[in-house]
């Protein structure tokens, strides 16, 4: 019976295990600043993943060795910046990217919140923010442009609704996930 169990988990890990290729980058930059009498060291880490659904071609469905397709990369940055001595980082922000009309939105994480931006001749410009709501998973959205209702779907596009006065009927958004 224990070994039947054994044999169970380590099966289920691996089919759970067989959906995704998963690169993980980790870079470290670590800068030394003086300022005056004043000697201040940084260190950033970028750890950068990337993740591929695996797919296979779909008129070898019930063949045993299949080809696989090209699928789209999902792209995520995390930023960790220490600007002290201690071994912790004192900021993490996460980074997800989206694509909206063509235009790269980059949207990062802080707490329970999204700064949503996009860079426009290597300037970033912040277009709003989005907080979670505390009883479900809808994001309230505060913008210069839009306020709405944002939510993701289960392919992890966010999806922004909105009242606009012009048309006087809500209008809705799709960021999709940027996929290289």
């Amino acid at each position: 019976m224990k070994k039947l169990i054994i044999v169970a988990i380590l099966l289920t890990g691996t089919f759970a295990f067989a959906q995704k290729d998963k690169i993980v980058t980790t870079e470290v930059k670590k800068t030394t600043t003086v300022k005056g009498d004043e000697v201040i060291n940084t260190k950033v880490k970028v750890i950068t993943e990337k993740t591929q659904k695996v797919k296979f071609d779909k008129n070898q469905k019930h063949q045993l060795n299949q080809d696989r397709v090209v699928a789209p990369i999902a792209v995520t940055k995390t930023f960790m910046i220490d600007n002290d001595k201690d071994p912790f980082y004192d900021k993490v922000t996460k980074v997800k990217y989206y694509n909206m009309n063509n235009r790269k939105y980059a949207f990062s994480a802080e707490g329970n919140s999204l700064n949503m931006s996009y860079t426009e001749n290597d300037k970033e410009v912040n277009i709003g923010k989005a907080v979670r709501s505390k009883y479900n998973n809808y994001y309230v959205i505060s913008s210069k442009e839009m306020n709405g209702v944002g939510y993701f779907t289960k392919d992890n596009d966010f999806v922004l609704e909105y009242y606009n006065p012009k048309t006087d009927d809500t209008e809705f958004v799709i960021f999709e996930d940027l996929k290289f």
